[in-house]
C-alpha cells in the first residue's frame, strides 16, 4: 500500500522549535532542577507559538539527563495541548526493533496524534560499549528500522527479513494514529550515502548543527541534499530541514560570554564523546579543550548570541545560506539560570520571531511543502 505525507504549510514564516538537551552542567543543580526547568521551557515554547518541543537521547553522563526521548514525549503530552513532541533523535541501534515500534505508536497515541520521530544511528562510542552493540552496524541497522517502520505502519501486518533483522508476519496492536505515520527526521549521516539518498527519496527532513562553526561550514550538507533531491525526481527548492543552534538573548557581554562558554562545553563534551578521548569525574564530563575549536570570541559570533535584533540577523544569515525550514533552538545552555532561559524564550517570542518573519515575507520565501512517501512497500 503506498501513502504519502503531505503537509502544505505555505505561511512565510520560519518554523521555531524548542531543543531540550537535559544537561546537567555541575552539582549545584539537581537532577530534579533540570526537568523543572525543561518542564517550564516546554510550557513557555507552546505559549511562544513554537511547532514542536524536542527530547534528545544520551546515557551514562550528564552531556544529557534524557536516556529516552519518547518518555519524555508521553510526558510532556499530558502537560501541553498543542506543541507537536519529537525524538531529536531515538537512537535506533540501542533499541530491539520490534519493540520500538510499539512504542513508537503508544507515544502517538497518548500524545493524539502529536509525535515527530526524529531518528538517528548514534555516535558515541562509550554508548555502544555500554548497549553492547557495534558502533560498524549502526547505519546499517538504522536503515533497516525505516524499512520496518514504513511497512508496520502502513501495512495490517507486516514480515521483514534483513541482514539484521528477520522477523516473521506479525500485526502491531498499537499503532501511530496519525495515518499512515509520523513524519519522519533523520539527524547527522552525511557521510552515509545510502541514507542520504533514502532521505531524500522518502522525503525525510535532515537535521544539521553547525556546533561552533561558522554556519557556511554545513552549506555543503543542503547542496548535496539538494542534488540529491533532483536525482530522485524532486523538486530541490522544496527541500524541508531542520538546523539546531546555541541561542540566548541578551545585550549583557559579560551575559553573552557566559552564554558562549556553556554552548563551547557542550560542543567539547560532545566532541570528545564523539572521538573517544572523553574524562568523567562520576557522572560529570571533563570540560577539555579541543585543538580544533575557534576562540570564545568566534563562538560567540558563529552562536545566535546578542540582543534580539542581533539574534534575528543571525538567523536570517542562516536562512541566507541554509534555505532551512526549522530553527531547533537550544537555549538552556548547560545550567545557565532559568529566569535568563525564560527571558530568552519570551524575547524570542515577542521580538525576534516577529523581525524574522516580517523579513521572510518581504523577500516573498514560502515554505517547502512535506512531501514523504514510501520507500518500502513489501517485505525486504
Amino acid at each position: 500500500m503506498l501513502f504519502s505525507i503531505k503537509i502544505d504549510r505555505s505561511r512565510t514564516t520560519m518554523k521555531f522549535d524548542l531543543f531540550c538537551l537535559m544537561q546537567k552542567r555541575d552539582e549545584t543543580w539537581s537532577m530534579r532542577d533540570v526537568f523543572k526547568d525543561v518542564e517550564t521551557s516546554v510550557k513557555l515554547a507552546e505559549q511562544i507559538g513554537c511547532e514542536t518541543a524536542w527530547f534528545a537521547e544520551h546515557h551514562f553522563n550528564n552531556y544529557s539527563l534524557c536516556p529516552s526521548p519518547l518518555m519524555s514525549v508521553s510526558y510532556f503530552s499530558g502537560i501541553t495541548s498543542t506543541i507537536r513532541l519529537g525524538t531529536a533523535v531515538v537512537v535506533v541501534p540501542f533499541y530491539h526493533p520490534m519493540r520500538l515500534l510499539q512504542e513508537i505508536g503508544m507515544a502517538d497515541v497518548m500524545s493524539n496524534g502529536r509525535l515527530v520521530l526524529g531518528i538517528g544511528s548514534g555516535y558515541q562510542g562509550y554508548e555502544f560499549k555500554r548497549f553492547d552493540r557495534k558502533i560498524e552496524n549502526a547505519v546499517e541497522l538504522t536503515h533497516e528500522f525505516l524499512d520496518m517502520a514504513e511497512l508496520a505502519f502502513t501495512q495490517d501486518e507486516f514480515e521483514y527479513h534483513g541482514k539484521h533483522y528477520d522477523y516473521p508476519l506479525t500485526q502491531l496492536a498499537i499503532k501511530p494514529i496519525q495515518k499512515p505515520m509520523p513524519e519522519i527526521w533523520v539527524a547527522g549521516l552525511m557521510s552515509q550515502p545510502n541514507i542520504q539518498e533514502r532521505v531524500a527519496r522518502s522525503g525525510y527532513i535532515p537535521m544539521l548543527t553547525p556546533s561552533w562553526k561558522p554556519i557556511d561550514s554545513i552549506s555543503g550538507a543542503r547542496t548535496a541534499y539538494q542534488d540529491l533531491y533532483r536525482q530522485v525526481g524532486r523538486d530541490p527548492n522544496q527541500l524541508p530541514m531542520g538546523l539546531m543552534r546555541f541561542i540566548h538573548v541578551t545585550e549583557n557581554p559579560k551575559e553573552a560570554r557566559e552564554a558562549a562558554e556553556r554552548a563551547r562545553y557542550s560542543s567539547r563534551v560532545s566532541l570528545s564523546l564523539r572521538l573517544d578521548y572523553a574524562k568523567f569525574n562520576g557522572i560529570y564530563c571533563e570540560d577539555i579543550e579541543s585543538d580544533s575549536e575557534p576562540p570564545v570570541e568566534q563562538m560567540m559570533d558563529n552562536y545566535i548570541i546578542g540582543s534580539a535584533e542581533e539574534c534575528a540577523e543571525k538567523i536570517l544569515m542562516d536562512y541566507e545560506c541554509m534555505r532551512h525550514s526549522h530553527v531547533l533552538m537550544n537555549v538552556q545552555l548547560g545550567g545557565i539560570p532559568t529566569e535568563r532561559v525564560q527571558r530568552t524564550m519570551e524575547t524570542i517570542g515577542a521580538e525576534v520571531i516577529p523581525m524574522v518573519n516580517k523579513e521572510l515575507a518581504a523577500q516573498g520565501s514560502v515554505d517547502p511543502v512535506i512531501d514523504q512517501r514510501p520507500t518500502v512497500t513489501v517485505a525486504a
